[in-house]
Formats: C-alpha cells, structure tokens, sequence
C-alpha cells in the first residue's frame, strides 16, 4: 500500500462575527479513486484577543471541532480517525469572536487500496 500526504494550510486573515459564524476557509480536500483517507492532525495558531473554532467537515456536515484559545497555539493528533470513502470532500471553516491572524495546518493521509 501506498500512501500520501495531503496537507490543507493557511495563513489568513479572520474577521471576528462570533464563535457561531464560521467563514468558509477554501480548503478542501476530496478521496481520490482507488484511496481512503483520514484526517490525522490539526495544528491551528490564533492571533485575536478571542476564541477561534475550526470546523472540519465532511461533505458539508460538522465532522469535527477544535477550539483554538486566544492568542494561542496547538497540535491535536486526532485519536479517532474516521476512515473517508472515495469522493467524500473534506473542508475547513473557522469561527471568530476577535479579528486577527489564523495559522493553520490540517494533516490528512491518503492510502492508495488499489
């Protein structure tokens, strides 16, 4: 088996409209034909004066929260891994409460079954 690594990153501006109202990042990622996939990590700095929330989704629907403190920085290995079927899109949004910077690094392995 053969795999690779795609990596979802940004350095972008986030305009703080409240924890509730994600922005659509523009990253996304779908399951190659003859692979599953599974997102292993999320790295995420926070440069507002609130909390961030990054949403990963899952064709859409909220797959997976990671609250980001202000001022703050982390690493989240995922423990559970939800293996993603081919054509399943992946995307990122994040939630503000404080306008600033939002660093960014989502890890996902690919697995070629073919």
């Amino acid at each position: 088996m053969a795999y690779t690594t795609v990596l979802l990153q940004t350095i972008t501006d986030i305009e703080g409209e409240g924890i509730d109202s994600p922005q659509d990042l523009n990253l996304t990622y779908s399951v190659s034909q003859g692979c599953t996939a599974g997102v292993q990590y999320v790295r995420a700095g926070n440069t507002t004066d609130g909390m961030i929330n990054i949403t990963v989704l899952k064709d859409g629907k909220a797959m997976r929260y990671v609250p980001v403190a202000a001022g703050g920085a982390m690493h989240v290995p995922l423990t559970i891994v939800d293996e993603l079927q081919l054509g399943t899109e992946i995307s990122i949004a994040a939630a503000a409460e404080g306008s600033g910077k939002l660093i960014l690094d989502v890890g996902i392995l690919e697995v070629n079954t073919s």
